[in-house]
């Protein structure tokens, strides 16, 4: 766990540094807490799978930009990825603010899936997973 916990620190880092698009506009990138996931209670093995997951945007300076999966053999690091634009005028968001998207997975190991859903931060600054575990059926 602390590995993954690691992995996620490493690629959060990279990822929040500042970028420029083509208007001029800076961003940069953060990972968003998964707010609930529809997991499977069992996976085929090499059986596609479409799984519905939901998020919010804190602010209107946030934008849906992809899934975070973190792959390590057959444990799965999960979270939102979000553009975040650098402005001085973001207003934090309130109502209609929680995003469901669907992302596919295929079950390529024997291996039961143990999936970390990144849940945010503690008090304390550490990382906050729910874990799933997922068996694989034949």
């Amino acid at each position: 766990m602390k590995l993954i916990s690691k992995a996620l620190f490493i690629v959060l880092t990279v990822l929040i540094t500042s970028c420029s698009i083509d208007e001029g506009e800076n961003y940069g990138y953060e990972i968003l807490p998964i707010d609930s996931i529809d997991l499977p209670h069992e996976f085929n093995l090499n059986e596609a799978y479409f799984i519905d997951y939901t998020f919010k945007l804190p602010t209107d300076c946030h934008a849906y930009y992809d899934i975070f999966v973190n792959a390590e053999n057959e444990n799965r690091t999960v979270g939102a990825t979000s553009l975040v634009y650098d402005r001085s005028n973001c207003q934090e968001l309130n109502e209609n603010n929680t995003i469901t998207r669907t992302f596919k997975f295929t079950a390529i190991y024997e291996q039961t899936y143990v999936f970390h859903i990144w849940k945010g931060k503690d008090d304390m600054g550490e990382d906050i997973y729910e874990i799933i575990e997922v068996p694989i059926v034949n």
